[in-house]
């Protein structure tokens, strides 16, 4: 047997606290960075949220003691410095910056680089350009959508899982992608080239959810130039609900997520299939009572013919003559004296010869 040591999990992450604990440079410290991410919890009171710059992230906790000494409320994209001391969260292993003061940064020149200010600088010069301009209408019935996403995210899984629910005729064409990192923009662009040539009927561009830095490839100024002058109308499904992108303002439609995406690009085939079932029971009502009105004006027909009938005529005691032509008799001077007469009773006939006419 080894006689080596072997750690807990828990035990590592308490070891790293411990060390990050002795260096004083990391237990007093004031940082500076672009908000993003905030979510004040509504039971606790706490407060979350990433300080990030142009190369790296750092997560940040606020407890509801010192969140409530707070004279203002940092909101995404807002540059700010924040006073604390960094160590682990044992329990998933992370460090961040325990926060215990908060204040806005009034160097307006640290704003101007932040990423949500890139963002907005691009939104308005796009949006000069016309480049926001496409509303095309979607197919109501597409043959052939076209999805360029990752081929390993739940974004995909989400997508077809709705198609297959509510219009398993479609026919869907993968592109699969980078939706992250360094690569991501280029992939995108490409992949929404390519989708010119598959046949497909509409596209949909579409990525889960993340931060702003994960979603950041869809605040490619070429590739909204390459979603803008695509011959394919284009959603864009980015990120969560609250999630905005120059993807989204390029494209034809935006969708809130993913799986509303594929909700609003496909009919729901039940809907339809009901809708036809309710008619066809309606048709074949209006059927069953046209064929039984037309039956009872036959059975009234047949009740007059039969009525009418020489048959039934004749069962009532009348008879028919006719002359030796064979002609019926309606006049008595159509007889001549000593003719030969043919009467038809109910039963049977006779044969009678005329001695008088009166």
């Amino acid at each position: 047997m080894s006689d080596r040591f072997i750690a807990t999990v828990s035990q590592v992450n308490r070891r790293v606290g411990l060390t990050l604990g002795k260096d004083e440079a990391l237990s007093s410290l004031c940082v500076r960075g672009e908000v993003s991410n905030f979510v004040k919890h509504y039971k606790s009171g706490h407060i979350y949220f990433t300080l990030k710059d142009d190369e790296a992230a750092l997560k940040c906790v606020m407890f509801s003691l010192e969140a409530e000494t707070l004279d203002f409320e940092p909101e995404n994209g807002q540059i700010i410095i924040a006073n604390g001391r960094i160590s682990v969260y044992e329990r998933d292993g992370v460090y961040q910056l325990y926060v215990s003061s908060l204040e806005p940064d009034e160097d307006k020149d640290a704003d101007k680089d932040s990423l949500f200010a890139q963002f907005l600088k691009l939104k308005e010069k796009l949006e000069a350009q016309g480049v926001f301009s496409n509303s095309r209408p979607l197919p109501a019935f597409p043959k052939k959508i076209c999805l360029i996403t990752s081929k390993d995210g739940a974004a995909l899984q989400d997508i077809l899982s709705v198609f297959a629910r509510r219009y398993p005729l479609l026919e869907a064409e993968l592109i699969p992608v980078a939706v992250q990192g360094k690569t991501a923009p280029e992939s995108l662009i490409k992949a929404t080239s390519a989708a010119q040539k598959t046949g497909a009927d509409l596209i949909i561009l579409a990525r889960g959810g993340g931060s702003a830095e994960d979603l950041w490839a869809f605040n490619d100024e070429a590739l909204a130039r390459e979603i803008f002058k695509s011959k394919i109308p284009v959603i864009s499904a980015v990120g969560h609900e609250t999630d905005f992108t120059i993807a989204d303002f390029a494209a034809d439609l935006r969708a809130p997520t993913p799986s509303a995406a594929a909700e609003i690009a496909v009919p729901d085939m039940n809907v339809y299939i009901s809708e036809l079932e309710n008619l066809l029971a309606g048709l074949k009502q209006k059927i069953h009572r046209t064929v039984e009105r037309k039956l009872n004006r036959l059975e009234n027909i047949e009740r007059i013919i039969e009525a009418l009938s020489p048959e039934k005529v004749f069962k009532r005691g009348y008879a028919a003559v006719f002359g030796s032509d064979g002609k019926a008799l309606k006049n008595s001077n159509d007889a001549e004296i000593g003719e030969e007469l043919n009467i038809r009773l109910s039963q049977g006939s006779l044969t009678v010869i005329v001695k008088e006419k009166k």
